[in-house]
């Protein structure tokens, strides 16, 4: 990257010193490091009902008539009953795997995008003053906050998606006829059987879902964070960076706050890429042709309450795990240095 100082329309040239590229280094492996390790204690602390929500989502596939899975408890109850303890954890070995990399990149990149449109408006105020006129905004605003947490959203998924297949069919296992052994079993059966375009069924709603959950999700946080920092009962100031942080608490309500929205708002999106990641796995004949086909039939078949199927046990699932999540990525973040 470069600065470009503006001066009467022209603009000059300077490279960043080795000394800021290797503060910007070490800045960006912090990130991924918090982001992946508030992610895989995230996704191990809230696995149980990340299954269950997973089960109700996919069953319409197959039990439209006779539901195995009518609510959150009845759901735990079976699952403990026909499976034992240790199932509500299925998977979750495979998600860890998955998650710190999504984690990672997904704090990474927000952060990322964030810190290039914040240098982008100190650039154009810096450009404003040295032709004699007054300073601009440097402040991002909330169109810009949202605009860099979808971008990392979608560069986020583009790069993991094929784990996050690989992640929701060891969930599922044998409840839908799927035995794989282990993450690289999966994916192997999955190429042989589906082509390698079958690490990347449902990547279309994913993105349209995914990417704007994101957005939704980290500029709620930063907007309700910020918001938390203007009171001494719910902030303090960090003695390494000077800056006011949210304690611990606070970082939890505004995580779980953020969460629970963008999760709900983008909901349906998010049950139709379950259901086309499953689509015709392991070989198994196709339920839907694509991603309008299985909108247009859930809704036929299972009404508009189809899309939502699973959505109360997903808001008990967002409240503690978007709250843990940014908890745990804060406290990384602290003891890290940032």
């Amino acid at each position: 990257l470069h600065r470009r100082i503006g001066r009467k329309g022209a603009w000059a040239m300077q490279r960043p010193t080795d000394d800021e590229k290797r503060a910007r280094s070490l800045m960006l492996t912090s990130q991924l490091v918090a982001g992946g390790g508030a992610g895989a204690i995230t996704k191990t602390s809230i696995a149980p009902l990340e299954r269950i929500k997973i089960l109700m989502q996919l069953e319409g596939m197959t039990h439209a008539a006779d539901r195995k899975y009518t609510s959150l408890f009845q759901s735990l109850k079976t699952v403990l009953r026909e499976e034992g303890v240790l199932s509500l954890w299925k998977g979750n070995g495979a998600n860890v795997v998955r998650v710190v990399p999504v984690y990672a990149l997904k704090f990474a990149f927000n952060d990322e995008f964030k810190a290039i449109v914040r240098r982008f408006r100190a650039e154009q105020s810096a450009a404003a003053v040295a032709a004699g006129g007054a300073a601009t905004r440097t402040k991002l605003s909330f169109g810009e906050r949202i605009a860099a947490g979808t971008m990392a959203g979608m560069f986020q998924i583009v790069v993991t998606y094929p784990l996050e297949v690989t992640r929701t069919r060891l969930t599922l296992g044998p409840g839908l006829g799927l035995q794989y052994k282990g993450i690289l079993d999966c994916m192997r059966k999955t190429v042989r059987s589906e082509g390698l375009a079958g690490l990347y069924k449902g990547l279309g709603p994913t993105i349209l879902s995914g990417a704007p959950y994101v957005g939704l999700q980290m500029t709620g946080y930063d907007t309700v964070k910020n918001f938390a920092t203007q009171f001494d009962a719910l902030s303090r100031v960090d003695e390494k960076t000077g800056k006011r942080r949210p304690i611990l608490v606070a970082s939890l309500l505004c995580g779980a706050l953020a969460g629970v929205i963008a999760q709900t708002i983008t909901y349906p999106g998010d049950t139709l890429r379950r259901r086309m990641q499953t689509n015709g796995a392991n070989g198994a004949p196709r339920v839907y042709k694509n991603t309008m086909h299985c909108l247009r039939a859930t809704v036929a078949n299972e009404g508009v309450a189809g899309l939502y199927r699973g959505v109360v046990t997903n808001a008990v699932r967002a409240i503690p795990g978007a709250a843990i999540q940014f908890m745990s990525y804060e406290a990384l973040k602290s003891v890290i240095f940032l």
